[in-house]
């Protein structure tokens, strides 16, 4: 309720702020970017919850981390494991989209390529690698309406995107390379990055990037020191853009992360090396004299090893292993066409991957908590996009899935085909009213289940041994998605030129044959199997807003879900609570300096099943400010949580930084 309050608070701020300039610079809600359609559109015309966060957005908060990105969307949030927590990794992190995360759920990629690492323990199972500064822009889709991204997505897709050689340089550049240094005081953390990039001839792009980053233990809000969670990671990036005709682009890329910590508590240490690297080719043509041939084609390979030695303990000394290959590919083709006033966008794709998993532990038990094995994910599907009318859109999709999964002894396989159909109307679009979008959907998606959730199996080491047993019937899990939802675009509000830009949605989501690890405590010592446990029922409310008149700009983001065990009446365990993000920020000096703060609102969440974990009510205000002297140099500081309050994010294995100020530089030099 306290959220609640929280969010018409702030709506209301956000509709009455009075102002005298008109807004010049491009609204967040309107960046183009890839949609659910996997149509490139803004988030304003989507018919669906996305939601996109920008360079510029990026510059100001100046993240450490991708939960600093991602924790001021709605219905987003996200599970670290920093701190001496066992199986801790303070660089890793899980994103949980309407209270849905682990397994794949949450489809994460980096230019296109899934991130589908998973190691299981005392945290998230499954989490990614990533360096902020390499990030050019997020995009997220919520929901299963997101299927033809691939399988799996029950709860949503996250895509980063990296900086674009030919993007980066400026107009009339041939060659431009920058600096950036970066001071944390908490935990006496520094950045170094440098990026430079070449263009030869007209149509062909490259870019190098390194960053070098590293954290020492940070203090929480009460002034304790957080032990092993610190980090040293050298990242970086490369890319050549090709155009080789008119409509026509080629892109090989190349991520690659180096991180390097010391995780668990005394007693359980280990030294930790994580090897992250993604390759990826791209072709897409959008032939310039036929709307049949837009056609996009992606191959990707993405490898994470993670290698640890047993520093104290009984098993010192001991050396293990888990490492994932996943290879896939994504071709699809949008042909547009007129069919009298009936405009037309028909979308037709297939893809696949493939995850290999090879874990060892010698002396431990961790190869049987994450077991070796193979699964391989294909299918297609088929979209068609209608506009009767200027006030009228149709889609109506369908997805077909397939798995298959072996490990050891043991086997599995499934298909299914998925539909999807969204209506979206635009009642007053000849009217004074015009600019108001509401829509709704209907989506189903498919979750073949993980290797790990197969083909566990073993014994829990001393002093709780109970044994691990794999389960081969695991049934798919499927969830069947309603969501109505609007957006309201609207100019010249106030002033001349401002703008207004607001996008929400309800949604019940219900999750059949969903998968949960289960104890069963007889006969002794008891033993713990993936079963499929329930039927999920989740539901809530998601909005976003941003109100921008030049020298002013307000922002909201704000959701309230909630979720439930049909078969035992019980509340999920992974269900965050209710967030209202607001932010106020000022513009000056012709827009070179951009100030304000931005307010995190968390209410308590104590709605879990018995026993699992809870957490407490937060507010927490980070400030920020930018100054861009000129294109070549650029200079800021950021404050985060000013009041140094002591709080742990819901899922979050340790309590999470206090009072932390970041100041940066960047120089450029172009020719």
């Amino acid at each position: 309720m306290r959220a609640l309050l929280l969010s018409s608070v702030s709506v209301a701020a956000l509709l009455s702020v009075s102002v005298e300039k008109a807004a010049t610079e491009e609204i967040v809600l309107d960046r183009i970017t890839i949609s659910a359609t996997r149509e490139d559109e803004a988030p304003i015309e989507a018919l669906s919850s996305t939601s996109v966060v920008t360079r510029d957005e990026l510059d100001r908060i100046q993240p450490t981390t991708p939960a600093d990105i991602l924790f001021g969307l709605p219905g987003v949030t996200t599970t670290e494991s920093s701190g001496a927590g066992i199986g801790s990794d303070p660089v890793a992190s899980s994103v949980n989209i309407r209270g849905l995360q682990d397994f794949g759920r949450v489809n994460v990629t980096i230019d296109g390529a899934r991130q589908n690492f998973q190691r299981s323990g005392h945290n998230a199972d499954g989490s990614f690698y990533i360096e902020p500064d390499l990030v050019e822009q997020v995009t997220v889709i919520r929901g299963p309406v997101s299927n033809v991204y691939g399988s799996g997505a029950i709860g949503g897709v996250v895509a980063f995107e990296t900086i674009d050689p030919l993007d980066f340089l400026l107009p009339g550049e041939r060659f431009a390379v920058s600096a950036k240094a970066q001071y944390d005081t908490n935990a006496d953390g520094r950045l170094f990055s440098t990026t430079a990039a070449t263009q030869a001839g007209e149509r062909i792009g490259v870019l190098g990037n390194i960053v070098f980053r590293d954290r020492d233990d940070y203090q929480d809000g009460d002034g304790n020191t957080i032990l092993n969670s610190g980090s040293d990671v050298v990242a970086g990036l490369g890319k050549i853009q090709i155009l080789p005709a008119d409509g026509m682009e080629i892109d090989l890329g190349y991520v690659g992360n180096r991180s390097e910590f010391v995780s668990g508590a005394t007693g359980f240490q280990r030294d930790t090396e994580i090897t992250d690297d993604t390759l990826t080719g791209t072709f897409s043509w959008d032939a310039p004299n036929s709307e049949l041939i837009d056609l996009h084609a992606s191959s990707y390979w993405t490898r994470t090893d993670t290698e640890q030695l047993r520093l104290d303990g009984s098993l010192r000394g001991n050396r293990r292993t888990f490492n994932i290959d996943t290879v896939g590919f994504d071709i699809f083709n949008t042909s547009r066409f007129s069919m009298g006033s009936v405009e037309n966008a028909f979308t037709f794709g297939i893809d696949a991957f493939r995850d290999e998993v090879e874990t060892n532990d010698p002396l431990g038990a961790g190869d049987q908590f994450t077991p070796s094995g193979e699964r391989t994910v294909y299918g297609g599907f088929i979209q068609h996009q209608i506009e009767p009318t200027s006030w009228l859109e149709v889609i109506g999709a369908l997805r077909f899935d397939a798995y298959e999964l072996e490990g050891g002894d043991v086997e599995g396989e499934g298909d299914r085909v998925s539909p999807k159909l969204t209506v979206g109307v635009s009642p007053f679009e000849q009217t004074a009213f015009h600019g108001f979008q509401i829509y709704a959907t209907y989506a189903e998606g498919y979750r073949a289940p993980a290797v790990t959730e197969t083909l566990v199996q073993g014994f829990h080491p001393p002093p709780f041994q109970f044994e691990f047993i794999p389960n081969p019937d695991l049934e798919p899990e499927v969830a069947k998605t309603y969501e109505i939802g609007f957006n309201l675009a609207r100019d010249a509000i106030l002033t001349e030129n401002d703008a207004l830009r607001v996008k929400g949605a309800y949604f019940h989501n219900d999750v059949e044959n969903f998968i949960n690890g289960v104890f069963t405590p007889a006969p002794f010592p008891g033993f713990f199997t993936y079963e499929n446990v329930a039927n999920a029922e989740i539901n809530g409310f998601e909005i976003e807003g941003i109100y921008d008149a030049n020298w002013v700009f307000v922002s909201l983001a704000a959701h309230r879900i909630r979720g439930d065990n049909v078969n035992t009446d019980q509340p999920l365990t992974t269900i965050p609570p209710d967030k209202v993000v607001t932010t106020l920020g000022f513009r000056a000096f012709d827009q070179r300096l951009t100030f304000g703060g931005r307010w995190f609102a968390v209410a308590e969440q104590d709605r879990v099943p018995a026993g699992s974990p809870t957490s407490d009510a937060f507010d927490v205000v980070n400030l920020f400010a930018e100054y861009e002297h000129n294109d070549n140099l650029s200079f800021g500081a950021a404050v985060d949580n000013v009041f140094d309050q002591q709080y742990t994010r819901f899922l979050d294995a340790s309590p999470n930084e206090g009072l932390t100020a970041r100041l940066w530089i960047r120089g450029r030099f172009g020719i």
